[in-house]
């Protein structure tokens, strides 16, 4: 007997008939469909196969329960560095909720911030490559998720 666990599972090797519960959530958190009678319809999925699954199936970038982020940087002190990442986060719909920057060392100052991704509409990964891409961020990793 096994216990119950996450496991992560590429969507191509799985029936469709998981995407398609995932997709009628997706419609209903949109508010493109009502009710779940609707949303059913829509991705012709019968009701009772979505109430089977829709609290065990999950899009994993969609980051549907919220997620912590911790992100590590690496910035050059220089003016304007910072307020250009905490603006990028704030278009983002990003919520920070830690901020510790450390006193710049041969003009490189050392960054981590802690960031709820719940209501940012893009993955954690796209935010470290969006962020990489601004002026003066040398580095940037993620160093923890919840």
């Amino acid at each position: 007997m096994t216990a119950d666990r996450m496991l992560i599972v590429h969507s191509n090797v799985l029936p469709d008939v998981f995407e398609k519960v995932i997709n009628a959530k997706r419609l209903l958190k949109k508010g493109e469909a009502t009710t779940i009678q609707q949303a059913c319809e829509m991705v012709s999925l019968s009701r009772s196969t979505f109430y089977k699954y829709k609290d065990t199936v999950f899009d994993y970038t969609t980051q549907e329960r919220g997620r912590i982020v911790n992100l590590f940087m690496l910035l050059r002190h220089e003016p304007g560095v910072l307020s250009d990442i905490i603006n990028v986060i704030a278009e983002l719909r990003g919520n920070i909720l830690t901020i510790n920057q450390n006193i710049p060392v041969m003009d490189v100052a050392s960054l981590t911030i802690t960031i709820d991704t719940k209501y940012m509409d893009v993955a954690p990964d796209q935010l470290v490559k969006l962020l990489s891409e601004k002026k003066g961020c040398n580095k940037v990793e993620i160093i923890a998720m919840e």
